[in-house]
């Protein structure tokens, strides 16, 4: 996690700014030899002695001595940090606990982070693939090709991140809703008679669930009419939570051809 790179952005941020010299001046003086990674850390001692009461400045100096493998020392003083106002903090802290065997804090902290995220992320479509075959979450075959012939059929993978729970007692209830579109490639909608007859039963999710859950995927077999011309198209698929009123698009690629096909 903190290797040469970091390093030496630490040694920016960490080292001062010398005073600029006057135009026109030549140092006479023979060049101070390159700082090492311990007069950084020793400099950013000497500046939190001499800022108790600056939070940054304990920051950065836990997360050097993170960087030199102090985690002890890290940890101490991210303790006695009460507003460390530094996005890295959080990422610094499950480090430092994950090295130390703080499992359990560890996993607190990560929680929490995920949480953060998915919070500022919002609702969205992680994936959505062509697919020759879906066994569960994450575990599909790819397809190798984009072709499918007239009248045949694409299985698509579809997988939404960050939707919402509603509590119904002990229960939590996840509810999304599909939609289906063809476009060809002058962004025309090419209507198809078989996905708008779908019925609603295959438009939509609502599970109840014991706890929470974070993962969710669903495939759709979708058919392609027999008369469609030969050419690039898009297909458009629309995922909306029910819960927080919140939807996302994407579009997948598809060629149809005489050859090929699934």
């Amino acid at each position: 996690m903190f290797g040469s790179g970091c390093r030496l952005a630490l040694l920016l941020f960490a080292l001062p700014v010398g005073a600029p010299q006057e135009s026109g001046t030549v140092p006479t003086s023979a060049p101070s030899p390159e700082p090492t990674f311990e007069d950084v850390v020793k400099l950013q001692k000497d500046v939190s002695a001499r800022r108790p009461a600056s939070d940054l400045e304990r920051f950065r100096l836990s997360l050097l001595h993170a960087a030199a493998g102090n985690l002890e020392e890290a940890e101490k003083i991210l303790g006695a940090v009460k507003s460390p106002n530094h996005r890295l903090a959080p990422y610094l802290e499950l480090y430092v606990r994950r090295q130390l065997g703080d499992h359990r804090e560890a996993s607190k902290l990560l929680a929490q982070l995920v949480d953060e995220d998915r919070r500022a992320t919002g609702f969205v479509i992680e994936r959505a693939e062509l697919c020759t075959k879906i066994r569960r979450f994450r575990d599909y075959d790819a397809a190798d090709s984009d072709r499918v012939a007239p009248g045949g059929a694409i299985l698509l993978y579809v997988e939404p991140r960050n939707f919402a729970l509603r509590r119904e007692g002990e229960r939590h209830v996840m509810h999304l809703k599909y939609e289906w579109q063809l476009f060809d490639d002058r962004a025309a909608e090419v209507r198809v008679p078989a996905w708008d007859a779908s019925s609603p039963e295959e438009r939509e999710d609502r599970l109840t669930l014991s706890g929470p859950a974070a993962e969710f995927h669903q495939s759709f077999r979708l058919p392609l009419p027999a008369d469609l011309a030969p050419g690039p198209y898009r297909v458009k698929v629309t995922v909306t939570d029910a819960v927080s009123s919140r939807s996302d698009r994407i579009y997948v690629p598809l060629t149809v051809g005489a050859e090929g096909g699934r």
